[in-house]
């Protein structure tokens, strides 16, 4: 327990940790009024401060919150294959992703930044991809819909999931990278976008 927390009273404890709970498990971004301990900034560096102990952290969403793994921690956990998505699954929502955002995004049908702001694709569009089968994608998308990755809703209609929402902007600017690489692998910005993690890694390298 953080030493801010521990020095508040115990309504305002409480008050810190509903809010906490609250961002946590919620589906949609928990509005700041809600909850005193959000939409007082200073209560709130305290709820930051109860999710940086087990690893999250606060993520804003126009005027209202949800929590997500901190950056390091996504990292640990991807290097230690916790809560890796299996491949056949990775590939599905890799073209669930291009269908229903980075397509209509490219032809201006979409001028949003947040994943959830989609145009939906089909299970039958999904279908004519020639390396995996009917049944392989559909069993991937029934998963994927189990963990909030994608939507719920009309099982015709594919798109991301509230799980997007709880990505950090560090997390959302790797994904759309990795969207650039596979669309476009040897187009202008996939070769910047491997020029500057080839020196993210070298500058990291001479730090450690």
């Amino acid at each position: 327990m953080s030493e801010r927390l521990t020095s508040l009273s115990e309504v305002l404890r409480v008050e810190v940790i509903a809010a906490a709970n609250a961002v946590d498990v919620a589906d949609e971004p928990v509005p700041a009024q809600a909850f005193r301990a959000l939409a007082d900034p200073a209560l709130r560096l305290v709820v930051e401060e109860a999710l940086g102990a087990v690893g999250r952290c606060l993520i804003a969403h126009d005027g209202g919150w949800l929590s997500g793994y901190r950056d390091d921690i996504a990292d640990r956990l991807i290097e230690e294959g916790l809560g890796v998505l299996d491949p056949k699954d990775r590939a599905v929502l890799a073209l669930v992703l291009l269908h229903s955002v980075a397509i209509p995004r490219a032809r201006g049908r979409i001028d949003s930044e947040d994943w959830t702001v989609s145009v939906p694709t089909t299970v039958e569009e999904l279908e004519r991809n020639r390396h995996l089968n009917a049944t392989e994608i559909r069993r991937a998308l029934r998963r994927l819909r189990t963990l909030g990755v994608l939507r719920y809703g009309h099982r015709s209609a594919v798109a991301p999931g509230p799980q997007f929402l709880r990505l950090t902007q560090e997390r959302n600017a790797r994904l759309w990278e990795e969207l650039v690489l596979l669309c476009r692998p040897e187009g202008m910005l996939a070769q910047v976008i491997r020029r500057r993690r080839a020196e993210r890694l070298t500058q990291e390298a001479v730090v450690a």
